[in-house]
């Protein structure tokens, strides 16, 4: 990832514009703008945490740049009447693009229309509990085929 930004001490701000704030989750650090490098996002703008990990551990603060708009909005720093910022770094309505996504998420969408973040956490931790589950299932078959490979060599030096 390729971070960018321009601060000054009394208002940082990203190159496109929008302000660098603390982080939401943790406090102790300023949000940086960051640029993927990954082949499925190449070039995407994401924003997270300085102390957030790639392995999920660490801070939780990441988000894509029209998700961090959203987390700017809902802690004031821009009016949530705000649509989403183009390349250009200036306004755009997108009011159709959300309530298409709004009726898709019945029920799961809070007032300004973003994912709540106690859905979303749930979903991670089922997604930390698969993993620990697929885990144990690897290591019961290795285990097995262990044990298998034992009784072969146990009958062919009988």
């Amino acid at each position: 990832m390729v971070g960018g930004s321009v601060a000054s001490a009394s208002n940082p701000r990203s190159v496109d514009g929008l302000p660098l704030i603390m982080c939401t989750d943790c406090g102790r650090r300023r949000v940086m703008r960051c640029t993927s490098q990954q082949p499925w996002s190449l070039g995407q703008i994401f924003y997270c945490c300085p102390l957030h990990k790639r392995d999920g551990t660490g801070c939780p603060f990441w988000y894509w740049k029209d998700e961090y708009i959203n987390v700017l909005a809902t802690v004031g720093v821009l009016p949530a009447s705000a649509g989403a910022y183009n390349a250009g770094g200036s306004m755009q309505v997108a009011e159709s693009r959300m309530q298409g996504a709004a009726s898709k998420m019945k029920g799961d969408v809070d007032f300004n229309g973003s994912v709540s973040n106690k859905k979303v956490q749930e979903l991670i931790d089922i997604g930390k509990e698969l993993v620990r589950l697929v885990k144990v299932v690897v290591l019961v078959c290795i285990c097995m085929g262990v044990m298998m490979l034992v009784n072969v060599l146990v009958h062919l030096l009988k």
